[in-house]
C-alpha cells in the first residue's frame, strides 16, 4: 500500500475546472466537456469538498473564480502543456510519429530575420515538421513557459519566468530612415535637428513593447523625444510606409536587407547608435528533444 495519499485533484478534474472558468458557467462548460450539466456540477462540488475550498463564486447568471480558484489555475498553468509535450515526445520517440518543432515569432521580428532563424534546417532535416506562430512578445513568453512552444524569438522582457531560459542573445542595430529626397539637416546642427524632429510624422512601435522602450530610452538621452503619428508592430510594413512618404521611422538594419525598393528611402546619420536585443527563448525542462537542440544550434544571427 502506498504511503502517499492520492492528490485532491487530477489532470482531468483540473481540465474541467479550467473549462468552467473559461466559459464562466456550467452549461457551456458541460457541453464542451461532453457531460450533462448536473454531472459537471457534481464533479466541481466533489473537487471543492476534497480541497476544502470554494473555487467558484456562483450567481444565477454566471460563475467566476474565487481567489483560491485563480491561484490554483495560475500555479498549474504549465501542466497541460507539459503533459502534451511529454505525450508528443512519446509518439515521436516510440511510435515513429513525424517530429515537429513549434516556433513562435514576435510581431516585431521582420521577414529579413527569418533566414537566420531557419538557417540550414530545411536542407538538413526536411523530415521535421515546423509550425510557426506569430504572436505578441508577452503571448510568446506565456506559450513557452507553458511548453506550448519549443522556442520563440522576441525582444525579451526585463524578467522572464523561471520556467523559461534564453538560448541565444542577438544584438539588433537600428537605423533611422526617411523618404528619399526629404531634406534632412546634419545631426551636428542641434537647432535645425530638433526642428526637423518636431516637424516629422513618426512611425513608432506600439507603446509598452520592448522595441519602443529601446527607442524611448535612446530619445531620453537627447531630450528630443517625438510623439508617434502612427504605431505599428510590423517593421516590414513600417518600411513600406516610409517609402511611400508617410513618415520617418527607426527600423532594424537587418529589416532593410529584404526591402526591394531601397532607392525610395534614405538612411539618416545619428550621433549615437541605437539597438535592441533579440533573444531565443525555450522552456527550461529536464531534457530537450534532439531535433529541437539541433534546430537551436543551427540558428544563425550574426
Amino acid at each position: 500500500m502506498s504511503d502517499h495519499p492520492a492528490p485532491a485533484i487530477d489532470l482531468h478534474e483540473l481540465h474541467l475546472i479550467r473549462l468552467v472558468a473559461a466559459h464562466r458557467g456550467i452549461t457551456a462548460a458541460a457541453k464542451a466537456a461532453g457531460l450533462s450539466q448536473s454531472a459537471l456540477t457534481r464533479q466541481v462540488q466533489l473537487i471543492e469538498a476534497r480541497l476544502g475550498l470554494r473555487l467558484f463564486e456562483r450567481t444565477t447568471r454566471s460563475v467566476s473564480l474565487t481567489a483560491a480558484g485563480s491561484l490554483l489555475l495560475r500555479e498549474t498553468e504549465v501542466l497541460p502543456g507539459l503533459l502534451d509535450g511529454a505525450l508528443r515526445r512519446l509518439r515521436e520517440d516510440f511510435l515513429d510519429e513525424q517530429r515537429e518543432i513549434a516556433i513562435g515569432i514576435s510581431r516585431s521580428v521582420s521577414l529579413a530575420h527569418l533566414p537566420g532563424l531557419f538557417h540550414g534546417h530545411q536542407r538538413r532535416h526536411p523530415e521535421v515538421k515546423v509550425s510557426v506562430s506569430h504572436l505578441t512578445g508577452s503571448a510568446l513568453v506565456e506559450a513557452v513557459a507553458a511548453c506550448k512552444l519549443d522556442l520563440a524569438v522576441l525582444c525579451p522582457p526585463p524578467r522572464l519566468p523561471g520556467s523559461v531560459t534564453i538560448t541565444h542573445r542577438i544584438e539588433d542595430a537600428f537605423v533611422l530612415i526617411a523618404p528619399i529626397g526629404m531634406p534632412v539637416p546634419i545631426v551636428e546642427d542641434d537647432k535645425a535637428w530638433r526642428a526637423w524632429v518636431a516637424g516629422q510624422s513618426w512611425i513608432l512601435p506600439p507603446a509598452g513593447t520592448r522595441s519602443r522602450a529601446c527607442i524611448d530610452e535612446w530619445w531620453g538621452k537627447s531630450k528630443d523625444a517625438p510623439q508617434a503619428a502612427m504605431e505599428l508592430d510590423s517593421f516590414d510594413v513600417t518600411i513600406q510606409l516610409v517609402a511611400l512618404g508617410m513618415g520617418v521611422a527607426f527600423v532594424p538594419r537587418r529589416a532593410l536587407s529584404s526591402f526591394p525598393r531601397k532607392r525610395q528611402i534614405q538612411r539618416i546619420k545619428l550621433k549615437q547608435p541605437i539597438k535592441r536585443e533579440l533573444a531565443i527563448i525555450a522552456p527550461r525542462r529536464g531534457t530537450t528533444p534532439e531535433h529541437v537542440r539541433e534546430f537551436i544550434a543551427g540558428i544563425l544571427f550574426r
